[in-house]
C-alpha cells in the first residue's frame, strides 16, 4: 500500500508509542541515546537507534545503521575522504526526524524496502519543525523517498531521490519546505513529486505551507506526473513550486505539472525560471493553477483546464496540441504551436489577453482560404478582452502551395476571404497583432495581416466556442495598385417617391495585381543597373585619358598615368506595364579608377600607347514598387586593358577590354539589411573611333563611333524569404554615334560640347523565382535599358607639358517610353613622363 494514504502517528500519541510502531519488532541490535552523545565508526554492528532529548549521533564514513528515529536530537554522518558511503538501510523508515531534530548527512545512502527514505513528522503539540540537509546522498523508498510534514525543512544538495515500489512516488510534501540544487534528481515510479496537505502527524499551531524549489534540478514521474498538487479527504491544498536555473520537470505520462481537486478544492502557483518543462500542464475538477514561464524557459506541451497563464521575457512555449487557459498574459515570451503531426491545433483562452509585446507562432496551409473548414491552421480563440499594450507579434510558418484569396476578385480582402488566425470575443484593437516582417512569403507571393472589428467580423467565419465573433485577424494575399485600390464603400440611397435599385460599390481600378516579396524588385532591376553602371566605366577614350592630341607626331612619347572619378544619379523607366511587374529605380553610382600606359610607341606618323586600368566603385538601387520598399547596395571591383592608336591625322582608334565583379547586398524596410545576396562577374569590351575636323578659328568637330558589348553572370542564389533566385546571364550591345565641338586656341582651358545617340540591345532579360517547399515556379521579366540621347560639355586644361586636368558633364534622357535618364559627372587628372 501507498505510504502516502496512511496517516501519520497522531499528535498527542507519547515519543515511546509513535518509536514503537515505526520500529519492526524482532531486531537484535536496538540502542537508545537519550540525551547524550555518540559515533558509530566504520567497524561498529548496525544497530536501530533512537535519539531522545538533545541526544548527538555522528556516523564515520563507512558506517552503517538500520534504522534512525530522531526526536529534538542531532544526526551528523560525515563526509567521505577517501570515497566511503555512509548506509542506512531499513525495512520501514530508514530515517524518522519528529519535532526540532536537525541533521546534516554527506556521502550518505539512505534506503528502505518498505517505506520512506527520509521522513519528517511532529511527535508533539508544541513541536518545532525538523531541519535536514543531504549534501551529495543517495535516498531512495518503496513509497517515497521522502515525506515531509510539520513545516519540515529538507535541502539535497547533489543528491538522488528515488520512489522505487510500483507505486513508488519520489517524494511527497505534506507540510513543509523543499530546496534540491546542485544537479540533485528526484524519480518516482509513479509521480516525480506529490505535495498536498496533511496536517496529522504535526503541531497544529505552525503554518501549513507546502513549497518546493528545484534549482538547478531534475524531477520525473516515470509513468504519471512529474509533480502534482492533490487533496487527501476534506483537506484542501495549496503550494508553491519555483523552478529554476536549467531545472527540469518531464512526466513519463505525457503530463509535467498538475492540480487535481477531485478530493477537495486544490491550487497550485509554479514559477519556471529559465528551466524546461517536458509535458503537458492540466488542473482538474476543482482545481486551479497559477503558472509562470519567465527568462528563457521552455514548455513543450498543452495546457488544460483553470490555469492563469503568463509567459515572460525569452520563454518559450511550443504548443502540442488543443489548449485551453482561463487568463494568459505574454511579455516578450512567444507561444508557438509545435509542427503538426496531422491535425492543427487551437490556443483557447477563457479570459482575458495581457502583457506587453512577444509573440504566437502559428503553422498555416497557404491556400484560398474562405470558409472554415476550407482553412487548415493553428488558431488562437479569446473570449475575453485583448487589453496588451505594444503589438504581439504573428510569426506564421507557411505550408502549402499558395493561392488566392482574393475570392471574388475585387482586389480586397474581406472579412469572408483569407485565413483566420486570431478570433475575439470581447474588445481589442486593429494593430494589437501584426505580423512578424509584415508579410508572409508564398513563394515570391505576399500574404499580409488584415484586421477585421466590430461590425466588419463574419459571423459566419466564428470559431469561438462561446461568444460573438468581435474581432477577427485574417491572412490574406497583398493586392496593389499603382494607384489607391481599395474598393469604394456604397452609396446609400436616398429615400425616392418611387423606389430605384441601390448603388453598386465601386470595384479597384483594372490596373492592380497580386503583390510579390519587396526584395523581388530590388533583384528585377540587377541586370539593368549593373549594365548601366559597366556602360560608364567603359564610357569613351576622351572621358578616360582627357585630350591625347597635345602635340604632334613627331613628338616623344613616354609614360603616363591618370586618375579620375565618376559619379552619376539616374532613373529607370521600365519598358514593363505594373501588370508585368515592371519597376522603375532611381540608381546612384560613385567610382574611382587609376590606370596608366605599359607601351609607349612612336611611328613615322602614329602613335601607339597600352595599359591597364583598375577601378573600385559603389552603386545604390532603389525600385519604385507598390509591394514594399526595398534597396540594393553594389561593390564594384574591376580591371581593364585598353590599347589607343593614333595617326598624324588625328584619326584615333581605342579599345578596351574590362572585367569586373560585383557584390550586393538587398535589404527591405520590413525584413532589414540582409535579405538577399546578389553576386554577379562581368566583362566588356569597347571599340571606339573618330577623328577631329578644324574648323577654323581653333574650333574642330569630332565625329565619333563606339561599339560596346558586355555579359554579365549572375550567381544562383536563395534568399532569407527561401527563394531560389536565378537572374542567368545578362547581354547588353550598344552602338553610339556622335560628335563633340571643341575649342583649342588656348591650353589651358579648352572648352567642348558633345551630343551622342545611343542605340542599345539587350534582348528580353528574366528571372526565374522558385521555391522547392511550395513548389511554385515563376518566371518575371527585368527590363530592357533603351535607347538614349546624351549631351555633355566640359573643359580640359593644359596645366604644364606633363600634367593635365579634363572634367565633363553629362545629361542622358532615353529615347520613346523607357530607358535611363539622369546626371553623371567625370573628373580626371593624367599625369605624363
Amino acid at each position: 500500500m501507498n505510504r502516502l494514504r496512511r496517516p501519520f502517528p497522531r499528535a498527542e500519541l507519547s515519543l515511546a508509542i509513535a518509536a514503537a510502531l515505526v520500529l519492526p519488532m524482532g531486531r537484535a541490535h536496538a540502542r537508545d541515546l537519550d540525551g547524550t552523545a555518540h559515533t558509530v565508526s566504520a567497524t561498529d554492528i548496525a544497530e536501530d537507534w533512537r535519539l531522545l532529548n538533545g541526544a548527538i549521533l555522528t556516523l564515520e564514513p563507512g558506517a552503517s545503521a538500520l534504522g534512525i528515529v530522531v526526536d529534538k536530537s542531532k544526526l551528523i554522518m560525515l563526509p567521505s575522504a577517501n570515497g566511503e558511503t555512509t548506509t542506512i538501510s531499513s525495512a520501514s523508515n530508514a530515517l524518522q526526524f519528529t519535532d526540532a531534530s536537525t541533521a546534516t548527512i554527506t556521502d550518505a545512502r539512505i534506503v528502505s524496502t518498505g517505506r520512506r527514505g527520509i521522513e519528517i513528522i511532529g511527535g508533539r503539540a508544541t513541536a518545532l519543525p525538523a531541519n535536514i540537509t543531504v549534501n551529495r546522498g543517495y535516498v531512495a523508498g518503496a513509497s517515497e523517498g521522502f515525506g515531509v510534514g510539520n513545516q519540515g525543512l529538507l535541502a539535497l544538495h547533489g543528491t538522488t531521490v528515488e520512489g522505487t515500489g510500483a507505486s513508488g512516488v519520489g517524494g511527497a510534501i505534506f507540510r513543509g519546505s523543499v530546496t534540491m540544487d546542485q544537479g540533485s534528481t528526484v524519480t518516482g515510479q509513479t509521480y516525480g513529486i506529490r505535495i498536498r496537505t496533511d496536517s496529522r502527524g504535526g503541531n497544529q499551531g505552525l503554518p501549513s505551507t507546502r513549497s518546493l524549489v528545484v534549482d538547478a534540478s531534475r524531477i520525473e514521474g516515470r509513468t504519471a506526473s512529474g509533480i502534482i498538487f492533490d487533496a487527501l479527504r476534506n483537506q484542501s491544498t495549496d503550494g508553491t513550486v519555483s523552478i529554476l536555473n536549467g531545472s527540469e520537470v518531464v512526466g513519463g505520462n505525457g503530463i509535467a505539472i498538475e492540480a487535481d481537486g477531485r478530493v477537495a478544492a486544490t491550487t497550485g502557483d509554479v514559477t519556471v525560471d529559465a528551466s524546461t518543462i517536458i509535458g503537458d500542464v492540466r488542473a482538474g475538477t476543482n482545481a486551479s493553477l497559477t503558472f509562470r514561464l519567465l527568462n528563457g524557459s521552455t514548455m513543450n506541451g498543452a495546457t488544460t483546464g483553470a490555469i492563469a497563464a503568463s509567459v515572460g521575457s525569452g520563454a518559450i512555449w511550443n504548443v502540442s496540441g488543443d489548449s485551453d487557459l482561463d487568463s494568459l498574459d505574454i511579455s516578450g515570451g512567444r507561444i508557438a504551436f509545435a509542427s503538426p503531426s496531422a491535425a492543427f491545433r487551437n490556443l483557447t483562452v477563457r479570459g482575458d489577453l495581457t502583457g506587453a509585446g512577444g509573440s504566437f507562432g502559428f503553422n498555416t496551409e497557404m491556400n484560398a482560404g474562405g470558409a472554415l473548414s476550407a482553412q487548415a491552421t493553428d488558431r488562437v480563440l479569446i473570449e475575453g478582452n485583448v487589453t496588451t499594450t505594444g503589438t504581439t507579434e504573428i510569426v506564421v510558418n507557411p505550408t502549402g502551395a499558395g493561392a488566392l484569396t482574393d475570392i471574388n476578385g475585387n482586389g480586397a480582402v474581406e472579412a469572408n476571404e483569407g485565413i483566420s488566425l486570431i478570433q475575439v470575443a470581447g474588445s481589442s484593437r486593429a494593430d494589437a497583432f501584426a505580423l512578424r516582417g509584415g508579410y508572409v512569403a508564398a513563394g515570391p507571393w505576399q500574404y499580409t495581416l488584415h484586421a477585421f472589428g466590430p461590425g466588419q467580423a463574419d459571423q459566419a467565419q466564428n470559431a469561438l466556442a462561446t461568444g460573438t465573433l468581435n474581432w477577427d485577424y485574417r491572412l490574406g494575399s497583398l493586392y496593389v495598385c499603382q494607384t489607391d485600390c481599395g474598393p469604394v464603400d456604397p452609396v446609400k440611397p436616398v429615400d425616392p417617391v418611387d423606389p430605384v435599385d441601390p448603388v453598386d460599390p465601386v470595384l479597384p481600378p483594372d490596373n492592380g495585381r497580386v503583390a510579390v516579396v519587396p526584395q523581388l524588385p530590388s533583384y528585377l532591376s540587377a541586370p539593368a543597373a549593373l549594365l548601366t553602371y559597366g556602360d560608364m566605366m567603359n564610357d569613351g577614350l576622351h572621358q578616360r585619358l582627357g585630350e591625347i592630341r597635345s602635340g604632334t607626331s613627331h613628338d616623344s612619347l613616354g609614360g603616363e598615368v591618370f586618375a579620375r572619378y565618376l559619379g552619376g544619379q539616374l532613373r529607370y523607366s521600365s519598358n514593363l506595364s505594373f501588370q508585368q511587374y515592371g519597376y522603375d529605380f532611381d540608381q546612384q553610382i560613385n567610382a574611382l579608377q587609376l590606370g596608366g600606359s605599359l607601351i609607349a610607341l612612336d611611328g613615322d606618323n602614329s602613335t601607339l600607347r597600352a595599359g591597364w586600368a583598375a577601378d573600385h566603385g559603389t552603386t545604390r538601387v532603389t525600385p519604385k514598387a507598390a509591394d514594399g520598399n526595398s534597396s540594393a547596395k553594389y561593390r564594384a571591383n574591376g580591371m581593364s586593358g585598353w590599347i589607343t592608336w593614333q595617326h598624324g591625322s588625328g584619326l584615333w582608334v581605342d579599345g578596351v577590354v574590362a572585367s569586373t565583379r560585383y557584390r550586393g547586398d538587398v535589404g527591405t524596410d520590413l525584413r532589414g539589411a540582409d535579405v538577399g545576396r546578389v553576386r554577379a562577374n562581368g566583362w566588356s569590351m569597347s571599340v571606339e573611333v573618330g577623328r577631329p575636323f578644324a574648323l577654323g578659328h581653333e574650333w574642330t568637330i569630332e565625329p565619333r563611333f563606339q561599339l560596346k558589348h558586355q555579359s554579365l553572370n549572375f550567381r544562383d542564389f536563395t534568399d532569407s524569404d527561401g527563394l531560389d533566385v536565378r537572374l542567368g546571364t545578362a547581354k547588353q550591345t550598344s552602338t553610339t554615334l556622335g560628335g563633340r565641338i571643341a575649342r583649342t586656341a588656348n591650353p589651358t582651358f579648352m572648352p567642348y560640347a558633345t551630343l551622342d545617340l545611343i542605340h542599345t540591345s539587350n534582348g528580353d532579360p528574366s528571372a526565374d523565382v522558385s521555391n522547392a517547399d511550395w513548389d511554385v515556379a515563376e518566371r518575371f521579366g527585368s527590363g530592357r535599358v533603351g535607347n538614349a540621347y546624351r549631351a555633355a560639355a566640359g573643359a580640359t586644361s593644359q596645366l604644364s607639358e606633363h600634367v593635365q586636368i579634363y572634367g565633363e558633364g553629362t545629361y542622358r534622357h532615353f529615347v520613346g517610353s523607357y530607358g535611363m535618364q539622369g546626371w553623371a559627372g567625370n573628373v580626371g587628372i593624367r599625369v605624363a613622363f
